[in-house]
């Protein structure tokens, strides 16, 4: 028997209290463990409050036998490494010395702190609750049965944490001190139209399929295809990989010596094109007879059409 949306709406604010509880809970127990890891390398201390936070997370994904719990996670720990790394120099000095930088870094934790709170948004109106669990895990679930809680801390707790935390090293570089003196330049330029083009293709992207499951234009036989979603098969992908290349290339506006952090955005990349992309591919092929006749007809990520045909 199925309950009324009131009692819905009710059980799914609940639920989101629980997982604001819990995301509150990582972030004091990451402050609690900060102090203990002072004489370790900035960057290791960060990562081991950073995998601390994620720790704390996983119980209650344990305790509330679902691994959606983490999902947030993804865009809610970015803002909170920026304010990491601020801290870690004399921000007195910062902002009397360095108005270039100071500015840059302004740019981009405003650029972080929009892209964070549009996509926890987009996952808290789209959730159903704890009666809901990704259709990815659900499938894990099913065929690691037992095994199941201890791969989903390794494959959907600790390794998205660690892409996430490769993709936000370009934050070091911006704090770094050789970039106090540097003047805004083009690659500045170029990492503001990145980002902002990401953040732009995510936000129409998600909101169309959105108002389109509201208005019953989604729905489970047919491929929604308007939109961006005419040009690209993955439109929102595409803004997500837009919008971590735009974060390096703002490293490299910052000090180009940290060239190596382009390893973040590359394994994110690598992540949706390997993974996430033709797991959602797989399944709508499944569940939808004109998935593949889409296929053909739209370009997977980029609005034209590479030599391959994808």
């Amino acid at each position: 028997m199925k309950s009324s949306p009131n009692l819905q709406a009710v059980q799914k604010e609940t639920d989101l209290f629980w997982v604001a509880m819990a995301y509150v809970a990582a972030i004091v127990g990451a402050g609690v463990a900060l102090p203990y890891l002072h004489e370790v390398h900035p960057l290791l201390q960060l990562l081991l409050v950073d995998i601390t936070a994620t720790v704390i997370i996983y119980f209650f994904s344990l305790g509330f036998n679902n691994s959606s719990m983490y999902d947030a996670y993804w865009s809610v720990a970015p803002p909170l490494l920026f304010m990491f790394w601020f801290g870690q120099g004399d921000s007195g000095v910062f902002v009397e010395t360095a108005p270039h930088a100071l500015v840059r870094s302004g740019i981009v934790f405003m650029l972080v702190s929009f892209w964070a709170w549009r996509l926890t948004y987009n996952w808290a109106r789209s959730w159903r609750g704890f009666q809901h669990e990704d259709f990815r895990y659900v499938g894990m679930r099913l065929r690691f049965k037992k095994a199941y809680w201890p791969i989903s801390f390794l494959s959907l707790h600790l390794i998205p944490t660690l892409f996430v935390f490769l993709a936000c090293t370009p934050f070091q570089a911006i704090f770094h001190p050789s970039a106090l003196g540097l003047k805004l330049n083009a690659i500045d330029f170029i990492a503001l139209l990145f980002t902002l083009g990401g953040i732009f293709l995510e936000t129409v992207a998600d909101d169309q399929r959105f108002f389109a499951s509201i208005s019953g234009e989604l729905n489970s036989e047919s491929t929604f295809k308007k939109g961006l979603w005419s040009i690209s098969r993955h439109p929102n992908y595409l803004g997500e990989i837009l919008f971590w290349w735009g974060l390096f290339l703002f490293g490299m506006a910052s000090t180009p010596d940290y060239w190596w952090t382009c390893s973040g955005a590359l394994g994110i990349t690598l992540l949706i094109v390997l993974a996430s992309i033709p797991m959602m591919e797989k399944r709508q092929l499944h569940r939808k007879k004109d998935y593949a006749e889409y296929q053909r007809s739209v370009p997977m990520l980029f609005p034209f059409r590479s030599s391959n045909g994808k």
